[in-house]
């Protein structure tokens, strides 16, 4: 299916190991950064309850295990637009042993451009979603629908971390230029590297507002968007 080229994981798959755990290398050169980032937004520990995070776009399932394994609280829900990678997502799940395993749940279906799924409802609402190297490598309705299914599973105040290359204010780096020219837009004529005032008009729609912007090696960014609550999360609640 056309819809598969718009995976978010971003790179070729280097490997396949004997468990079926599959390697993205930016997940693996990126994955402590973007914690880094990750766990100081994210709402403390709580007596009562795991702190529950919506992965959009899981790819290979290296950022779920690993996150899930640094936090002893966090319930992790990776999603992808198909099911390819459910066996290398458990796989990594696996690898970092069973009080992990139990809190990285098996790989849903979500495709920003569908509406959200019975199955990832019924675990809603998230305390925060994350979303790593997707907007450039999608067609440009996939920034707005990502909001958009995003709200419906997080609830108000809860939030959501986009990781990758942008254009600030007009302004990208040349090495990210390149990248653009030479590499999205061969793949596809509608890729391209997003510009942030942009996504905060297409966030604000749909109840979140632009918190932080954090730079990231390799001239990346993590955005954090803080969601306000809105319609979205109405829906999901009815």
């Amino acid at each position: 299916q056309g819809s598969r080229r718009f995976r978010g994981m971003g790179s070729v798959l280097a490997r396949l190991r004997p468990t079926m755990a599959q390697v993205a290398p930016s997940a693996d050169r990126n994955k402590d950064a973007i914690w880094e980032v990750l766990r100081s937004v994210l709402p403390p520990p709580r007596a009562d309850a795991e702190v529950k995070l919506l992965e959009v776009a899981t790819g290979t399932g290296q950022h779920a295990a690993h996150f899930a394994a640094l936090r002893s609280d966090l319930l992790v829900q990776p999603t992808d637009v198909t099911l390819d990678m459910a066996a290398s997502a458990a796989a990594y799940a696996s690898q970092a042993g069973p009080e992990v395993q139990r809190r990285v749940l098996p790989l849903k279906r979500l495709d920003v451009l569908q509406p959200l799924g019975e199955d990832v409802r019924a675990i809603a609402p998230f305390d925060a979603a994350m979303c790593i190297n997707m907007l450039h490598i999608s067609p440009p309705e996939c920034g707005e629908k990502l909001f958009a299914i995003v709200a419906e599973a997080l609830q108000p105040g809860g939030l959501l971390l986009t990781y990758g290359p942008y254009r600030l204010d007009g302004f990208l780096v040349q090495s990210n230029i390149d990248f653009e020219n030479n590499f999205l837009k061969q793949k596809d004529e509608r890729f391209s590297i997003r510009e942030v005032r942009e996504l905060e008009q297409l966030a604000g729609a749909h109840g979140f507002t632009l918190e932080a912007i954090h730079d990231m090696p390799a001239n990346n960014k993590s955005l954090i968007w803080r969601f306000r609550g809105g319609a979205g999360h109405m829906a999901a609640a009815e």
